[in-house]
């Protein structure tokens, strides 16, 4: 008995433990979600037509309709298995928070994976079923868990820390199922090729870097190439945006650009709100001049006072609600002659700006400066380019969750610099806020 006792403590204070009672949360998710509509069931006919198997499907819609040759026949399989899909994407999700907790260097690993736990369960979970939960969750959750996944080496080669030979293949595999996600691609070939150039100039090359490097590149020029993207756009702007074709290259600019930032900064966002908070909270710790604690304060306060309380306070402040309702389907309709029109994307980008001169600012070590920032910068990008597809919003919030885990990991990176900071006892308060805002999700779902 007493050995028993034993264990559990050690399996308590374990620095993984918070990724146990993570993974139980999610397997209790997992196990309440209605499955088989949307594109799941369109992929559960697949194998039900006669004499079709997935290879001749898989090489039809290269040519027809898609790129994403690696993750469709996985696809194609599991609906049928759905049992097995609500495993595997539990552990995909475990996955996605060990992997962030490998990627950031942390002075006390397990209050900081409590934080990482708590703030992924916070994320709207919900916009993984927009197309039906199989299909969405291996189109967006799936690619970044293992673009996550396969950057961990970086950091290892960063740190000289030493990679076993058998990892190789993990990673390697990881990397080539993120790379079929057009988003995905971009934000892990951009990482990639940074820090391979990185090391170059630091005299530090390193082959592996190379090699995931010209992967990753080999796969933005086998989906530029892909047959079977261009026939589905041709599709996609009949059947969604008729218009698209007629806007010029800077209204889609716009568009992807002011319909991103809307989404976190403008519409109620608590992962925005959760991180902008926590960016004004270590400026203030940190002590810096109080005109940068005033321009950390703008994120926070734009996103209360327009995500907020926008509905309270449209009546009073007649701008509240022309901000709010400024998007259109074709971003937030702009007139070139009119200065008032202007004024949305102002103010989102006064916000984003601040956002950025913050995470400047906040850290003594600029490399963390800049990392914080090239992180922000690589979500909204991942955003922006939807932008040049006519499903812009046609695709729903499925393709926010890059910008959303850019935030998220960033909100954990910010937490290291309150665990180093004397208001480290108030950790516990902050992260039972958060698991009380994660429940209150989760809730929703349930309701």
């Amino acid at each position: 008995m007493r050995f028993l006792i034993n264990e559990i403590i050690k399996l308590y204070k374990w620095r993984y433990f918070p990724f146990v009672v993570f993974t139980l949360g999610m397997l209790l998710f997992h196990s309440t979600i209605k499955l088989g509509w949307g594109d799941d069931h369109e992929y559960l006919m697949v194998l039900n037509k006669s004499n079709l198997n997935v290879m001749p499907f898989i090489i039809h819609r290269y040519f027809n309709w898609s790129s994403r040759v690696i993750i469709e026949p996985f696809l194609i399989k599991l609906v049928h298995f759905q049992w097995l899909w609500r495993i595997l994407d539990t552990a995909v999700m475990v996955i996605m928070s060990v992997s962030i907790s490998k990627l950031i260097p942390s002075s006390d690993i397990r209050r900081s994976n409590w934080i990482i736990a708590g703030i992924i369960f916070i994320y709207p979970i919900s916009h993984m079923s927009t197309a039906g939960w199989i299909a969405t969750t291996m189109n967006y959750s799936w690619p970044l868990a293992f673009g996550l996944f396969s950057m961990i080496p970086i950091k290892k080669i960063l740190f000289d820390e030493k990679i076993k030979s058998f990892e190789y293949i993990f990673y390697i595999t990881a990397l080539l199922f993120a790379l079929n996600q057009e988003q995905m691609c971009a934000i892990v070939l951009s990482v990639y090729l940074v820090f391979t150039i990185y090391l170059i100039i630091k005299k530090r090359p390193n082959l592996f870097m190379f090699v995931q490097s010209i992967l990753g590149i080999a796969s933005i020029i086998f989906i530029l190439t892909c047959p079977g993207n261009y026939v589905r756009k041709i599709s996609e702007v009949k059947r969604w945006f008729p218009e698209y074709p007629n806007m010029s290259l800077l209204r889609k600019i716009e568009m992807g650009y002011s319909s991103s930032l809307f989404q976190f900064i403008i519409n109620p966002n608590i992962i925005f709100t959760l991180f902008s908070g926590l960016l004004l909270i270590c400026m203030i710790i940190t002590n810096k001049k109080g005109l940068y604690k005033v321009m950390a304060a703008v994120p926070f306060a734009t996103s209360i006072i327009f995500g907020y309380l926008g509905g309270l306070l449209v009546e009073v402040l007649p701008i509240v609600d022309f901000v709010k309702n400024s998007m259109t389907e074709f971003g937030t309709g702009i007139e070139i002659f009119s200065v008032t029109s202007w004024l949305p994307d102002v103010i989102i980008t006064f916000s984003l700006v601040s956002v950025l001169f913050s995470l400047y600012v906040i850290f003594e070590n600029k490399k963390y400066s800049m990392l914080s920032i090239f992180i922000v910068l690589l979500g909204f990008g991942s955003r922006i380019i939807m932008a040049f597809s006519p499903t812009i919003w046609a695709s729903s919030l499925r393709t926010f969750i890059f910008m959303y885990f850019a935030f998220i990991i960033c909100s954990v990176i910010l937490f290291q610099v309150i665990l180093d900071s004397k208001l480290k006892k108030y950790i516990m308060l902050s992260t039972s806020v958060i698991g009380f805002f994660a429940g209150l999700e989760y809730l929703k779902l349930f309701a």
